[in-house]
């Protein structure tokens, strides 16, 4: 049987799913997306922002049904009338998706939460997965949240915050050997290293074959600059579980510390999985090794590799990228790379920067004078934000 669609016009105007990036240009695919990805969908698929677009297509009597079902309760109902607004999927299909349902629903609120923010760090957001995190711990406070959190604000370089909840998580659980490591790292970071060396003692009576024990011991010596004594325990490390790049790249980083480049190079070479991380930490190596040409054709393969779902990484690399092209005096392919940066992330405070030093080289003292009041105003900005 034929089946007509809502959407009979070309639409030129997608709408982008803010949790998957996804973009659809049809109320068919808006359904498609909503079946398919409905954890990630649920800020979505009712808001303002879907209605508005819905009626900009051309689809006012479905975006006034949507106000109707926006206002139904429980969950459940509105996203199965919602997929229902239209004849697009069969009854079978539907009620598999209300089984699922029904059994998420019957989830405690955090683990909701934790499940969609714990999707976001998958995916490299770790920004827009800590709010998430911080309205689970408002319906309930357990070791896990906790952690999860703990790790976000390391990867956020709040390593303050991150020790602070690793903490609280190990009260806790004080017996469970992951965070503990996160624990240990967090407390390294912030260079409080008798506490980290003493819960490094319990996790290695616990879970003595660990390679992470030997990895964090090297990271503390590393931190406390003792070199020898780092590199020993990242071999260890790295021979208990050679699978693990980031002991690789570790050790990579204490041999540059050292200016012996050689061998960083040598052991970045053990990394079989030549990825964008792997670029990347190439090209650092080349950089302080002083040759900039390798350090461009490392970071092109970065820039130009599938990176995550954030903006702010992938723009980060171009951005680097410019800024290794202007060392090497080459404004053009600076000039280019930038480009790529700002249409990803124009606000981006590392991609400013890096065009305002573009525009300096190129002498355009105008767009130069510019961009750094771009770069001033986005840092107050921010600070008003903060404080």
């Amino acid at each position: 049987m034929l089946q007509f669609t809502a959407s009979q016009q070309l639409n030129t105007l997608p709408f982008t799913f803010k949790t998957t990036g996804i973009r659809v240009y049809s109320f068919e695919e808006v359904l498609y997306h909503v079946y398919h990805y409905w954890r990630e969908s649920v800020d979505d698929f009712l808001s303002d922002g879907m209605i508005a677009w819905v009626t900009e297509i051309g689809h006012s009597y479905l975006a006034a049904r949507m106000k109707e079902i926006s206002k139904k309760e429980p969950f459940t109902q509105r996203i199965l009338d919602f997929l229902k607004l239209i004849e697009y999927f069969s009854q079978k299909e539907i009620n598999t998706l209300k089984s699922n349902l029904e059994a998420w629903e019957m989830r405690r609120e955090w683990e909701k939460l934790k499940e969609r923010a714990d999707f976001l760090v998958h995916r490299g957001e770790p920004n827009k997965a800590l709010p998430l995190y911080k309205r689970a711990l408002q319906y309930e406070e357990n070791a896990n949240l906790l952690n999860n959190m703990g790790v976000v604000y390391m990867q956020l370089s709040e390593p303050k915050d991150a020790l602070r909840q690793l903490t609280r998580a190990l009260t806790l659980d004080p017996k469970n050997v992951s965070i503990m490591m996160h624990y240990i790292e967090s407390a390294i970071l912030n260079e409080n290293y008798d506490s980290a060396a003493k819960i490094l003692a319990k996790a290695k009576e616990l879970k003595p074959d660990c390679a992470d024990i030997p990895f964090l011991s090297g990271l503390m010596a590393y931190s406390q600059k003792n070199f020898t004594e780092a590199l020993d325990f990242m071999d260890e490390a790295i021979k208990l579980d050679p699978s693990v790049p980031y002991y690789v790249y570790k050790t990579v980083d204490i041999h540059m510390a050292i200016r012996q480049y050689d061998k960083a190079t040598q052991i970045l070479e053990q990394v079989e999985n030549k990825d964008v991380l792997y670029y990347t930490k190439e090209a650092e190596l080349h950089e302080r090794a002083g040759d900039i040409p390798a350090a461009i054709r490392a970071m092109t393969q970065a820039a130009q590799s599938t990176v995550t779902a954030d903006s702010t990484a992938n723009a980060n690399l171009w951005a680097r990228l410019a800024g290794y092209h202007r060392q090497n005096y080459d404004m053009e392919q600076a000039e280019e790379a930038i480009k790529k940066a700002i249409t990803i992330a124009p606000h981006n405070d590392l991609v400013q920067l890096e065009n305002a030093r573009i525009k300096k080289g190129l002498g355009r003292t105008r767009e130069y004078q510019a961009a750094l009041n771009d770069v001033l105003k986005g840092f107050k900005d921010k600070y008003r934000a903060e404080a």
